[in-house]
């Protein structure tokens, strides 16, 4: 990292737009994560908040990270669709869609310059090559990339007028008391933790919808184990976006008690498991849904990966013994 510092000149500048005039070799999308992972100081004061305003005299500092130019890496990409606009894979369990500071494992940015050299024009960022929305590390599933600019404009416009349909299954600690509900509630950047989103005061709260609906309800006798919460049911959910805010889905089922199982980051911090054998959060886009320029739809579907397959089947197994 290279601490970078600039003088403010003039008076009243949101912090990402002085930065940005004043270090024109980063993007202010960047700069905007950058001061939410709390890595700018204005007077030797972090400040977590893109619109803050610098005056006249402020001194700012950019605890900054060059990022490496994404060079083109062999990766197996499972295609679920693909015509010469569009493409929808089958992403993987911890796979990292683009690179970030300090990360140096192989990104599907990577996979996708080696399959594609056409798509490295792509899009608004070079290390984000047609990549239009994203999908945690730990989960699975559905993934839609653009091939040209004009579906890449498309699909984000479809993206921020929330037509783009996507539906997710996660299995949750507890009984989910409601069949079917809708939890509506905004979310925003977490005030102290850069990593998290949260429901609880949180920074710029925006409209965050989920829908749910219970699978199954799946019962539970676990260990007693000194220090672990107890459990004694799972719900099994399909769960449709109707908005898609950065963890959104982990986020609004831990808000009601209900985090979903393996979340590390959500769930408890000493049992997020709950006595599973499970190595990540559970949680797989399973389908998405998109209208193209010409006003047809595709429809693509992931099936659930092995490893979560086998959680649900070593607990029916256990459940039989109940």
């Amino acid at each position: 990292m290279v601490m970078k510092k600039f003088e403010v000149q003039e008076n009243k500048l949101r912090l990402d737009r002085f930065l940005a005039e004043s270090f024109k070799e980063v993007s202010r999308s960047r700069i905007q994560k950058d001061i939410e992972a709390g890595l700018v100081f204005v007077n030797k004061v972090k400040v977590l908040e893109a619109k803050f305003v610098v005056r006249s005299g402020d001194m700012v500092e950019y605890d900054y990270t060059e990022e490496k130019k994404i060079q083109a890496k062999e990766l197996d990409i499972k295609t679920i669709f693909e015509n010469k606009d569009i493409l929808i894979i089958d992403k993987p369990a911890g796979l990292v869609v683009h690179p970030a500071p300090g990360y140096k494992g192989v990104t599907l940015a990577e996979g996708l310059l080696h399959k594609y050299k056409d798509i490295k024009v792509i899009g608004e960022d070079e290390i984000r090559p047609g990549i239009v929305h994203r999908l945690d590390k730990d989960t699975s599933g559905v993934l839609l990339v653009a091939k040209s600019q004009k579906m890449f404009e498309h699909l984000k416009d479809s993206f921020q007028n929330h037509t783009v349909k996507k539906q997710y299954i996660s299995l949750l600690a507890g009984h989910l008391p409601s069949k079917h509900g809708f939890i509506n509630t905004p979310i925003g950047r977490h005030p102290t933790d850069f990593r998290k989103m949260t429901v609880n005061l949180p920074k710029e709260p925006k409209e965050s919808v989920t829908e749910y609906t219970v699978l199954e309800y799946l019962p539970f006798k676990g260990e007693n184990i000194k220090g672990r919460k107890s459990i004694d049911e799972f719900t099994l959910v399909r769960v449709n976006l109707h908005t898609g805010r950065t963890h959104q889905i982990r986020v609004h089922f831990s808000s009601l008690g209900f985090p979903i199982v393996g979340d590390a980051l959500y769930g408890p911090k000493n049992n997020c498991s709950f006595g599973l054998d499970i190595q990540r959060q559970f949680l797989h886009a399973s389908n998405i849904e998109v209208q193209l320029p010409d006003k047809s739809w595709v429809q693509a579907h992931a099936d659930l990966p092995e490893d979560l397959k086998k959680v649900l089947i070593d607990l029916k197994a256990k459940n039989i013994n109940l």
